[in-house]
């Protein structure tokens, strides 16, 4: 599997490879999305290499795919405890949600730490909710899976947050969720994909790992192959 996964900006080396050097992305599977673009650039992108989307909401941007239902509570109360609305532009709203993919199960959670009135903040209590009800929905695939003597699949994760201790930084709208690490410890990710965090002119290692499980900040753009068990980030170069 192949992944171009952008976050956070409007990366000009990836535009310029899809206008002058697309061979170089022709072999895209899928495009994720962990959060924080437009939803025109998101179209761009996803058009140009002609491959399905999966997203997550990050705390900016968040009316673009949920304004027509913020006015109804009922909606934002299915939202914040962790529900996407899956189809939404032509991409799969992943927030919350748990989907099987080829021979990996795809998690994941949108929006970061709640630090003030904005939308698409949590708790880390809020949040932790969302994280234990993946869990389960998981469990629930890999019991399947097991009853049916079908090959074990891998878990690729996607959150527009990082994960506590890793990437993230002390102020409290860039802090990682502690249950995401919980997460981590007992779910054992092949490979955990965020957003979030701005490393623009900083040496910062932005692949980590973390018991077993490859940690990599993919802003603001990443391409990311997967064969078996071996994951190779590379950055976007024209």
């Amino acid at each position: 599997m192949r992944i171009l996964a952008v976050s956070d900006a409007e990366d000009n080396n990836l535009e310029n490879v899809i206008k002058f050097e697309h061979d170089k992305i022709s072999s895209i599977d899928y495009v994720f999305s962990c959060g924080d673009l437009s939803r025109k650039y998101l179209e761009y992108v996803t058009d140009s290499v002609k491959k399905s989307l999966y997203f997550v909401s990050g705390n900016h941007y968040v009316l673009q795919f949920y304004k027509d239902n913020f006015n109804s509570s009922k909606m934002v109360k299915k939202l914040y405890y962790g529900k996407g609305m899956r189809l939404r532009f032509g991409g799969i709203d992943m927030h919350g949600r748990v989907e099987t993919l080829e021979n990996y199960i795809i998690v994941g959670f949108g929006g970061s730490m709640r630090y003030n009135p904005g939308n698409f903040q949590f708790e880390e209590y809020e949040m932790e909710k969302i994280v234990k009800r993946a869990e389960s929905a998981v469990r629930w695939i890999r019991f399947k899976d097991f009853a049916l003597f079908r090959k074990k699949k891998e878990i690729l994760v996607m959150s527009h947050a990082p994960v506590a201790g890793v990437h993230d930084k002390e102020d409290r709208c860039h802090q990682g969720f502690k249950c995401f690490k919980s997460f981590v410890h007992k779910m054992k990710p092949l490979l955990w994909m965020h957003g979030h965090v701005h490393f623009e002119n900083q040496k910062k290692e932005q692949n980590t790992v973390l018991d077993k499980t490859l940690i990599v900040n993919v802003y603001s753009s990443k391409i990311i192959d997967i064969l078996n068990c071996e994951i190779n980030v590379k950055n976007v170069h024209f």
